[in-house]
């Protein structure tokens, strides 16, 4: 399996959008999360689990400087390593693999998901093993509600990567992880911003415009370091950076 397809499978990025009404609808997202992300752990969950078993035998992090995020930028890699090892990290939307759920190396790992629950047990059913482990702090709620627990905690980085438009209310999550980062907190973000062939029940349009996303960020306390490139060639509007909270 090529690195950017895997990485794809790891994002939910290589499944297909049903057309919808074009209206969103919080449950019927969900449901939709859960008919994919069931398919993709009955599909690629073992596969997926033995490889970062695999990568952490080996002495690996399983997620490196090639990857998404940092593409081969091996300083800002070595210095994010360096940032969130001992740190509180945050993910929202990491659906049933995620970024931080396989990283058991990072020490603080909290995870806002609301499929979590089925998530876990689904994997629990077919391996008898979860990327959901007792140390994988879970909160199985929708990141519009805010935490106030974990507001100015997040000290390592927040993570949000194919979330976005997946929710009813991006701008409030947005804010929301504003809040619970501290200075000197990375944020890695990705998201489709707007669905050109139109969008289906379980997403949402944000913007047409990247530059309004800077100017957000900026706004919300969080200087962008660099953009990310597209994942897709077409089909998509979409916006990724990587950043730090002021």
């Amino acid at each position: 399996m090529g690195a950017v397809t895997f990485l794809k499978r790891m994002a939910g990025l290589d499944r297909q959008e049903a057309p919808g009404s074009g209206t969103f609808d919080h449950a019927k997202a969900q449901e939709y999360e859960w008919r994919n992300n069931a398919v993709v752990i009955r599909d690629h969950f073992p596969e997926v689990y033995s490889a970062v078993e695999a990568d952490r035998a080996a002495g690996g992090l399983w997620y490196r400087a090639e990857h998404q995020f940092f593409e081969g930028d091996e300083a800002l890699y070595a210095d994010f390593v360096a940032r969130v090892r001992d740190r509180k990290c945050l993910e929202v939307g990491s659906g049933p693999f995620g970024f931080l759920p396989p990283l058991s190396w990072i020490k603080n790992r909290i995870v806002i998901e609301p499929l979590a629950d089925k998530y876990r047990a689904a994997q629990l059913e077919q391996l008898g093993k979860t990327f959901f482990t007792d140390d994988l702090k879970v909160y199985a709620t929708n990141a519009e509600a805010l935490l106030p627990e974990l507001v100015a905690t997040i000290d390592g980085a927040i993570i949000c990567r194919n979330a976005l438009d997946h929710c009813e209310d991006a701008l409030t999550i947005l804010h929301n992880l504003s809040r619970y980062a501290k200075a000197g907190c990375y944020f890695l973000l990705w998201t489709d911003i707007w669905h050109l062939d139109g969008h289906d029940d379980g997403h949402h349009n944000i913007t047409k415009s990247p530059e309004i996303l800077d100017a957000l960020l900026s706004g919300l306390g969080f200087d962008v370091i660099k953009n990310i490139k597209p994942v897709r060639e077409s089909g998509y509007l979409e916006y990724g950076c990587v950043a730090l909270k002021r």
